[in-house]
């Protein structure tokens, strides 16, 4: 699909004489952007893209946490290990934004939902007397997900590659299920509840993980895109905004 899409550059920008200054290119690149999206969709389940090992994006695999409330009405510390991010291949894109001259990329993406897969181990009191011990698996539901990339292109060794890559990942509304928890169901619905918005808070701290990974797959589908085709873009472009002021 990146290369079908690379294709019809030098077609779309045929006809941007009639179109605004920079309106024709910035549709292009667009087109070019979204469908490496696409193809990087799939590959994203995949742990091995072009005979380089690239880990994979959904699951994600991220790094353990540890997890305090204090409260006088309870007060516990929770470990969660173990963990995956489920579904971030089944992204709705909602905006891309491409500057072909400084090779600037916007991707605004969206989830209706994202699984966040583990264990837990907590531990600690109820009302500073009873103790609170148990562990096993959770599943926490984030709902109304969205992701933005910012990305810095670069040209390097012939071809396109990613400089720079900061993305940042906001969630909605947060559901826990803690499997095996003691105490009845009030505690166990007080726990997740006080739980959920502590893991709500430090999602974002899996961001520098997202990235490194994201950057990756990237790279790899870049391999595709022709600079001839960047080029042709960029020439367009100049010719484009200096007959727009005359």
């Amino acid at each position: 699909m990146v290369r079908e899409a690379t294709k019809g550059i030098a077609a779309m920008t045929e006809h941007s004489g009639s179109e605004e200054a920079g309106g024709a290119i910035s549709a292009a690149g667009e087109e070019v952007i979204r469908g490496l999206l696409a193809t990087l969709r799939e590959d994203m389940k995949k742990e091995e893209s072009g005979g380089d090992e690239v880990l994979a994006l959904d699951p994600l695999v991220v790094e353990s946490q540890l997890l305090s409330y204090q409260h006088s009405a309870a007060s516990f510390v929770v470990k969660l290990q173990g963990m995956e991010i489920i579904g971030l291949s089944e992204f709705i894109i909602e905006d891309v934004c491409v500057n072909v001259q400084t090779l600037a990329v916007t991707i605004n993406l969206r989830y209706d939902s994202l699984l966040l897969d583990g264990e837990y181990d907590i531990s600690g009191k109820l009302v500073k007397v009873i103790p609170l011990s148990t562990r096993g698996p959770f599943t926490v539901t984030a709902s109304n997900a969205r992701i933005t990339l910012w990305v810095k292109l670069k040209t390097c060794r012939g071809r396109l590659e990613v400089g720079q890559l900061r993305s940042e990942l906001v969630v909605g509304d947060v559901h826990l299920d803690l499997s095996h928890m003691t105490g009845g169901s009030l505690v166990s619905k007080y726990v997740s509840s006080h739980l959920a918005n502590q893991i709500r808070t430090h999602w974002q701290q899996h961001e520098p993980e997202l990235s490194m990974v994201l950057k990756k797959h990237l790279n790899d589908e870049l391999k595709n895109v022709s600079l001839m085709s960047l080029q042709l873009l960029q020439s367009t472009d100049k010719y484009m905004r200096r007959g727009s002021l005359y």
